[in-house]
């Protein structure tokens, strides 16, 4: 038995070691291939284009489903205005009497940038902003003013403009009076007040109550007749048909109702610049 074989049992154990080296090499790549694969630029140009591809589909997609539940395409057009517009737009608010062409607002194909009649949220925004600023510079000015008053005034007069929205809405649905004018139209022209409520504020800093007072019987007076010659062509039937006839009744409602709660609205956003409370005194140093 001195020249028994025992090279078999040696090479049993290292069978297991070539088995798996040759796994290795036949499996999964290793790292090292994984690092020749990105660096090939072929590869990588593949993977960017991929990578291009699926952002565009994604954006697609986002685009697709948001505007089922917000209408963006729809929005951007109430914001798509020129300087032009916006100063004659102004001038109209302003001094509403001097105006001698009102007609319908919703022309076939129009936009606030061709139409003076159109509503846009520019303005409406942009006066709300502005609105905030001057009745916390207006309040600062009689040592009335805190940090708090900003939130305070932005959400109180963005509250009161969804209750008047809400109020509308709702008594058309109440007289079952269908008519032309989208949400988006009414935010527009409930919006339009805040222009005539800076201009009663600024009244209020420079002459006080009585400031206050005229610029607010004229700016209710401007708004009203804006709105009632501006949604008379869209509200009221131009046409003298018996079932129409039978509607307009509720139709000059509707009409006065937009119109005349604008006033109400107004002075219960502006009256505290000329009523809040009095400014409390300093301490008296001892």
């Amino acid at each position: 038995d001195l020249f028994e074989d025992t090279s078999a049992p040696q090479q049993q154990q290292g069978r297991p070691q070539q088995q798996q080296q040759q796994q290795q090499s036949h499996g999964a790549p290793s790292f090292q291939q994984y690092g020749q694969y990105i660096q090939d630029p072929m590869v990588a140009n593949m993977a960017m284009q991929y990578g291009s591809s699926l952002a565009t589909s994604g954006k697609a997609y986002v685009e697709q489903n948001l505007d089922r539940y917000i209408p963006v395409s729809r929005v951007k057009f109430y914001f798509a205005v020129t300087t032009d517009y916006v100063v004659h737009k102004l001038a109209l608010l302003l001094f509403p009497f001097l105006n001698k062409e009102w007609g319908a607002y919703n022309n076939p194909g129009g936009e606030p940038t061709r139409h003076l009649n159109s509503p846009d949220l520019y303005i409406p925004v942009m006066g709300f902003a502005t609105y905030v600023v001057a009745v916390a510079i207006a309040l600062g000015s009689q040592g009335k003013f805190t940090p708090e008053m900003l939130g305070m005034t932005a959400t109180t007069a963005f509250v009161w403009l969804m209750i008047e929205i809400g109020i509308v809405q709702l008594a058309m649905y109440l007289i079952s009076v269908t008519t032309d004018i989208k949400i988006f139209d009414l935010a527009s022209f409930s919006g339009y007040k805040f222009v005539h409520m800076i201009v009663c504020v600024v009244c209020t800093m420079l002459m006080g109550s009585s400031g206050y007072y005229i610029s607010f019987l004229y700016s209710s007076a401007a708004i009203v007749y804006f709105l009632i010659c501006t949604l008379r062509y869209i509200i009221l039937p131009d046409s003298t048909e018996d079932r129409i006839a039978r509607g307009s009744k509720r139709r000059n409602n509707l009409l006065l109702l937009i119109a005349f709660i604008q006033p109400v609205i107004m002075f219960w956003l502006t009256h505290h610049v000329t009523y809040g409370p009095d400014p409390t005194p300093p301490p008296k140093s001892s």
